[in-house]
């Protein structure tokens, strides 16, 4: 404990003390904002990295093997492409296949261009496997934006 409790006052300066008592009385300006040109990071465009990103619900091992089919059919890894278990992802390639994740206003199995990415929203693997007809829209879409 001795060790721990010498070099404390290293990070507890007076100075600490002292922001301490002056925001409790409230006799401080806040910071004047910092005048910059550059945009809030909130506006400034991401740099989408090149390649094909994946966002589907939890893989089971069936639907993780129909996936690997899928994007071996495409000249892709499952290895190599980043492939998202969860709605939380977060748009970071040039291309993205969504799996399952749909509202009212989504189309399936129509690419959609936003600024420098594509997105392709698709019905969820399960489904696919079970039905012939969805998978063959599917890959015909795929054929194209690959060049399969």
């Amino acid at each position: 404990m001795k060790v721990a409790t010498e070099n404390l006052h290293l990070i507890l300066t007076d100075e600490l003390y002292k922001v301490d008592e002056i925001g409790a009385t409230n006799q401080t300006k806040p910071p004047e904002p910092i005048q910059s040109e550059e945009l809030p990071l909130e506006i400034k465009a991401v740099t989408r990295s090149p390649g094909l990103q994946v966002i589907t619900e939890p893989l089971t091992d069936t639907s993780r093997a129909t996936l690997t089919k899928l994007l071996k059919a495409i000249h892709q890894d499952i290895e190599t492409t980043s492939v998202i278990e969860s709605w939380q992802g977060a748009i970071l390639f040039e291309k993205t296949l969504i799996f399952g994740h749909q509202n009212e206003g989504t189309k399936l199995n129509t690419l959609q261009a936003k600024e420098s990415y594509q997105i392709l929203h698709t019905h969820n693997i399960p489904f696919l496997d079970s039905h012939k007809e969805a998978k063959i829209k599917l890959w015909l879409v795929l054929k194209t934006w690959f060049n399969a």
